[in-house]
Order: structure tokens, then sequence, then C-alpha cells
């Protein structure tokens, strides 16, 4: 009969279990907020390229042209140089990407971004332009908020001056999720 008794216990107990799963939990929350945070910055990298890629093929293709009055996409890609991620018509962040010309002479292009999430239109709209990079940046506008040079030839009576200040941008970034705009170079 005493081998039936046991004096010790062989497993863990439940709270030992409970603690376990917590942990494990804890961790895989850690590595998937990680992860999750990578990915943005790297759709946050690809937005900007995707913008700067974009401007730099519309300034070479139509370097020749007298104005930027044909420029379109379904040019950009029958001709098989538009960027290949923006070539569907959309962007990182999933929202449509448009291009035309920017004023009625012609003298301007535009890039227009729509469902832009809040975060990534601060950083877009405080981006630092280089000057001399194929084309320069002539007006911006987010939302319904404009910003130009003193002598802009895209908008008339621009809300505020470029370069754009913090506090401006976060007025026109209005939205969570659904922010809209465009870029106008010369």
């Amino acid at each position: 009969m005493k081998r039936f008794l046991h004096s010790n216990q062989s497993g863990r107990s439940m709270i030992e279990a409970l603690g376990y799963i917590s942990i494990m939990i804890m961790i895989s929350t850690a590595v998937a907020s990680a992860v999750n945070s990578g990915y943005y910055k790297y759709r946050m990298s690809r937005i900007n390229g995707e913008l700067t890629d974009l401007k730099k093929v519309i300034s070479q293709r139509y370097v020749a042209a007298e104005n930027y009055k044909e420029v379109k996409m379904e040019t950009l890609v029958d001709e098989k140089i538009a960027p290949y991620d923006t070539a569907d018509g959309s962007h990182a962040f999933g929202g449509d990407v448009k291009i035309g010309s920017g004023d009625s002479q012609g003298s301007t292009f535009y890039i227009e971004f729509d469902n832009i999430p809040r975060e990534v239109c601060m950083e877009l709209g405080l981006r630092v332009w280089l000057v001399n990079d194929g084309s320069d940046l002539d007006a911006m506008k987010i939302n319904n908020k404009t910003w130009g040079w003193k002598f802009s030839n895209s908008i008339d009576n621009p809300n505020y001056d470029l370069p754009a200040v913090a506090s401006d941008v976060l007025s026109g970034c209005s939205k969570e999720y659904d922010n809209k705009m465009v870029w106008y170079f010369n």
C-alpha cells in the first residue's frame, strides 16, 4: 500500500503556469510592437522615396518639353519609366497618387497623395527639400491650407510661407487618417 502514497508533488502549480503564460504574452507583445514599429518606419521611408522618385522621373521625362501641360501617370506607365511603387496609382500607405500640370501655363507640375495618416502628413509637410534636385518645390497644399514661396507660380495668396513651420503643418494635418497632400514643383 505504500507505493500509492506520494509525499511530494512533481508538477507545477496553477499560479506558476499563469506566471509563465503572462511572461510569454508580454514578450510576444514586445516583439509584435517592435515588428510593427519597424514596418511603419519602412513605409515612412518608402513614401518619402516614392515622392522623390516620382518628382525626379517627371523632371527627367519632361526636361526637354516646353512645359508640363502633358504630365500624366498613364504616359509614365506606358513608357515604363514610372517608379515601380507608384505605377499602380497608390503609395506606401495605400492612398491614391495623382500627377498633372500645376497651373494653366504648364510652368509647374503637381504630385498628389491621398489618404495620408496624420503622423506621415506631419513628416512630409516638414520635409526639407533640396534645391536644384531636378525640380524645386514651388508650393504645397495640405487639405485646405496652402504654403508657397513669396513669388510662387502655383498658388495665389498662400496661407503660409515656405519653409513650413511645425505648428502650421500640424493645423493642416487635421485628420487622423484621411489627409490630402499636394506638392507643386517647377
